[in-house]
């Protein structure tokens, strides 16, 4: 098998995310600490393989006790794979939308977790007794007083998986009956037909039976119970409200919601259009700017994933920088620059004049002669390090193309996956550069797709003005990489003031689609903080720039980034024609990142 093959995470065994899982929640403890929790990444940066490994079947073999003594109990609830986000219901009055929507949305999560606890079919039978009484005296009531129809669902069962088998279905049957009901009024606005079916909501039905839920044996006494609502920027608006409103009832002792999203979700609006507040009612993590301004964390986290994924499926102990090894030559070519350049700026008085200037210039100075064309070739972004951080914070970055590399090179060389001790540089740098491209390229077409059009009274559409923008900086990025300027490798700009409607919309798009991370960082005043923007690094050899080293910022002035809006290529040249003398181009960012 390939070692580095991505496969979501519900096709991932208990027994694999415990071989193959590196544990984050040091990183992220609030995923796991009791409270309601938004966790927010771009696609492929881990949050639903943080919420797998935090399903019971998997913490019982971590924790190697039995259900009951684990410190909380996870239910999954996938939102992308759902209808109950139908666009029919926006078609229905305001209140009856309002209440159609949670109890679909409330029906979906309890079906969920109910259909979940199948999975502990030889656990659960053994408290028959316990969850006849449950379905009975619970759960039925519930039903009743929700308006679902209760006769004849007193049936006695022969086991606890066939009551369960039975609350699914009935909780089934009141989604559908309101599905049916939306959708003849959506076929036929003028219907007079009065909907007769349930309708269930949170505070009445779900968390009610969830804190009964609790108290069955096989479940964890005295601990909190986590929903892990996956995807939620799939939910209409209107349902993403009421998820909120869910959220604004501060019930996170008994029940928490830890909510995931692709940095789409729709609102933070209560359905009475109150705000939820951060951090009193929830906290909230976003992978990316996490990993991007601690970089330590995320490189270590990716070694021990190429660790135990080498480890796991090709039996052998391997050195993630062996299995990945750069090109010698490039490497040899700028360490003999590195060696000139410090010896160049050797101070008596100042022993780290020499490193640091090195440090920031070697690369920099060896790309400028490939430009040249003194030495010949391309730069090459084969080698481990390069490969982390092209990555740009996003797991996935690094395991798909780590994968096309692998099966490549077994195609290639004809041999067999047991035989790989290494990935070629030349593979590696072919596939990295390809993937970059793709990136841009291939992946753009879903940013036309949603935002290609324009109205008549536009020239551009916001695809238009994103392409233009990610563009715009990389082309500055690059010609301040191979300038003479002190700070070279620059990869974020900060803003000196806010900027309008038009350019923050384009900014959030390109936040969305995994272009660009946003960040604050201290103002050039001192007195406050100032929005910045970090261009996915993943962009790199698609701009031919250095994806290490060390990391400058560029202030300016929203009205200046907006012209590349527009006109990439002005951009390019008003923010780099006096590079000699451009004080706005600001030093390491290290000591200044807020998290």
């Amino acid at each position: 098998m390939n070692p580095f093959e991505v496969n979501t995470p519900e096709d991932v065994t208990a027994i694999e995310v415990h071989e193959l899982f590196v544990d984050v929640f040091t990183d992220f403890y609030q995923v796991k600490a009791i409270g309601h929790t938004f966790l927010n990444g771009p696609r492929g940066s881990g949050k639903s393989m943080m919420f797998r490994y935090m399903m019971p079947d998997c913490q019982v073999i971590e924790k190697k006790c039995a259900l009951n003594e684990l410190d909380y109990f996870s239910l999954y609830v996938p939102i992308k794979l759902t209808d109950i986000n139908n666009p029919e219901l926006e078609r229905l009055k305001s209140n009856s939308n309002t209440f159609f929507n949670e109890h679909l949305l409330t029906t979906h999560v309890a079906s969920k977790c109910f259909n979940y606890l199948l999975k502990f079919q030889e656990e659960i039978d053994k408290y028959l007794n316990e969850i006849r009484e449950f379905y009975k005296n619970v759960f039925i009531w519930y039903v009743d007083i929700s308006g679902g129809v209760t006769e004849d669902l007193n049936a006695d069962y022969k086991s606890s998986s066939e009551y369960i088998n039975s609350m699914v279905r009935i909780i089934d049957r009141m989604q559908s009956e309101c599905k049916s009901y939306c959708k003849r009024i959506a076929i036929n606005p003028t219907s007079q037909e009065d909907y007769k079916g349930a309708l269930c909501n949170y505070l009445d039905f779900l968390y009610p039976i969830l804190l009964k839920l609790k108290e069955l044996p096989f479940m964890p006494k005295d601990k909190s119970l986590f929903l892990l609502i996956d995807d939620a920027g799939y939910l209409n608006s209107t349902q993403t409200k009421i998820l909120n409103t869910w959220v604004s009832y501060r019930t996170s002792k008994f029940v928490s919601l830890k909510i995931s999203t692709q940095l789409d979700y729709k609102s933070y609006n209560t359905i009475n259009d109150k705000t939820i507040d951060y951090p009193h009612d929830y906290s909230q993590i976003n992978i990316a700017t996490v990993y991007t301004s601690s970089g330590k964390n995320y490189y270590q986290r990716i070694e021990n994933i190429v660790e135990k994924r080498i480890k796991k499926y090709l039996d052998k102990d391997i050195n993630p920088k062996v299995f990945f090894p750069a090109d010698k030559a490039q490497v040899e070519a700028i360490n003999k620059k590195y060696e000139e350049i410090k010896e160049q700026n050797n101070k008596d008085d100042k022993d780290y004049a020499g490193p640091d200037a090195a440090r920031r210039y070697a690369t920099s100075e060896y790309v400028k002669n490939l430009v040249a064309g003194r030495s010949g070739g391309t730069f090459s972004y084969a080698g481990f390090d390069n490969l982390v951080n092209i990555s740009s914070g996003i797991i996935r970055y690094f395991l798909e193309p780590a994968s096309t590399m692998f099966s490549e090179h077994l195609s290639r060389n004809n041999i067999d996956a047991n035989e790989v001790d290494f990935i070629p540089d030349s593979i590696q740098n072919e596939i990295i550069n390809s993937f970059s491209q793709k990136f841009l390229e291939d992946e753009f077409k879903k940013v036309i797709e949603q935002h290609g059009g324009k109205a008549e009274s536009e020239r551009l559409s916001k695809a238009d003005k994103l392409h233009n923008l990610i563009t715009g900086l990389g082309g500055m990025f690059r010609k301040i990489f191979v300038s003479n300027r002190t700070e070279r490798v620059v990869f974020s700009v900060a803003l000196n003031d806010l900027p309008d409607d038009e350019l923050r919309e384009i900014l959030d798009l390109a936040i969305h689609y995994g272009y660009l991370h946003q960040s604050t960082i201290g103002n050039k005043k001192g007195t406050g903080r100032s929005k910045l923007f970090i261009l996915s690094r993943t962009l790199a050899p698609f701009f031919k720039l250095d994806p290490t080293g060390f990391k400058g910022y560029k202030f300016m002035d929203s009205e200046i980034l907006k012209i590349a809006l527009i006109n990439p290529q002005r951009f390019i040249v008003e923010t780099t024609k006096n590079l000699a003398t451009d004080e706005n181009l600001q030093g390491p960012l290290f000591d200044n990142l807020h998290d």
